[in-house]
């Protein structure tokens, strides 16, 4: 009798845990809360020409922010707006660099279309889970810079893409849990089209404590970007493989942090010739919530 009243102990102890460590994927924001975000990215880049290998390495970092201007039950609206961009460009026998607190630099030839984007400004409506409901403007058209500029946004697209609005129906950046209910080692997949690319990323709950939700993921991705290199069109063709980690909080399912290495290979065409290209990048992304 003992030992059987111990297992049935044991049994709901068991249950209990294993039911408080469930999590859905409800977000939940609060009227007037503003989510502050740093990016950071790190990458190098080597292209090969004619038999030599032409290196660079570009740093950069962006704040911007989504304020929470209506937050109910059904849905939620975000005002979203970029704040400051910085970026180190060291390649090809040349160093940039550009600070958009700067006057100086906002002066200058990235000054232009960087200015452009720190004053454009989006509203979204996401439902429950973090889809987009709508998005207005539906897309926002930046001002053009010369040929440098253009390399630089194909070297930054994580940073320079941030202006863009998502797509109705597309998962926004607060997307990460699916609908259903998912506990420590459930995992889940998901797909996307979107600029001539597409990505498949899988997901796996590590971990879920008192306080935070950790997720670890794996993508894969193709990219297409065209650009200018000496006058001459390109375009630049890659195969991407990003691991990394998110970490949510458990109270609201919102992200606090998000990290990942993605490595790339591929090739530029150009008007003489294909030229192997290869890359690996670091980004780190931090929220603070107000």
């Amino acid at each position: 009798m003992e030992k059987k009243t111990g297992l049935i102990l044991s049994f709901l102890i068991a249950s209990t845990f294993t039911f408080a460590q469930t999590v859905s994927g409800k977000l939940k924001f609060g009227q007037g809360q503003v989510f502050e975000i740093e990016m950071k990215t790190n990458s190098t880049i080597s292209q090969q020409a004619m038999g030599q290998a032409i290196d660079f390495k570009v740093d950069a970092s962006a704040n911007h922010s989504y304020a929470a201007t209506n937050a109910t039950d059904d849905n939620t609206t975000l005002r979203h707006e970029v704040q400051k961009i910085n970026f180190a460009f060291d390649g090809m026998g040349q160093k940039q660099k550009f600070d958009s607190d700067n006057e100086k630099d906002l002066k200058g030839p990235f000054g232009k279309p960087v200015k452009d984007m720190l004053e454009k400004k989006y509203d979204m409506v996401i439902d429950p889970s973090g889809n987009v409901k709508m998005a207005f403007p539906e897309k926002i058209t930046l001002a053009e810079g010369d040929s440098r500029m253009a390399i630089i946004s194909n070297m930054l697209k994580g940073v320079m893409d941030l202006v863009q609005p998502p797509q109705k129906g597309k998962p926004s950046f607060f997307n990460v849990l699916p609908d259903t209910s998912s506990s420590v080692g459930s995992t889940w997949k998901t797909t996307a089209m979107e600029n001539g690319g597409s990505s498949e990323t899988e997901y796996k709950i590590a971990e879920i404590t008192d306080t935070t939700i950790v997720i670890d993921f794996t993508e894969n991705s193709n990219s297409e970007s065209k650009a200018e290199m000496m006058g001459n069109p390109t375009t630049t063709r890659l195969k991407n493989k990003s691991i990394g980690k998110i970490i949510l909080d458990r109270s609201t399912n919102i992200v606090q942090e998000k990290s990942f290495n993605t490595e790339s290979t591929g090739s530029t065409e150009t008007s003489f010739g294909d030229l192997p290209v290869t890359s690996k990048t670091t980004t780190t992304i931090i929220v603070k919530a107000k």
